[in-house]
């Protein structure tokens, strides 16, 4: 998980609270069959690089595709292009 940092400061409190609203989605709603993830970028997007877009969005066709008993909770895209 990134580290809040100060630059970001909304940034940070906005995705924490995802995260741990996730959480909380995740114990009533998994027992149901509902896949509950998140997915963080920690880089800025720049195509053709590592911090492509269309990377980030392999991320959430993978959590799609994942079978239930084999869910992933949390993906960070962690890119070359610094924050």
């Amino acid at each position: 998980m990134p580290k809040p940092d100060l630059r970001w400061t909304s940034l940070s409190l906005g995705k924490a609270g995802l995260r741990a609203l996730a959480e909380i989605l995740r114990a009533d709603l998994v027992p149901a069959g509902v896949h509950v993830a998140t997915v963080t970028v920690d880089c800025h997007m720049v195509p053709g690089t590592d911090s492509d877009p269309d990377l980030v969005a392999e991320h959430y066709w993978q959590l799609h595709a994942e079978r239930p008993g084999a869910w992933t909770d949390e993906i960070v895209h962690r890119g070359s292009a610094p924050v």
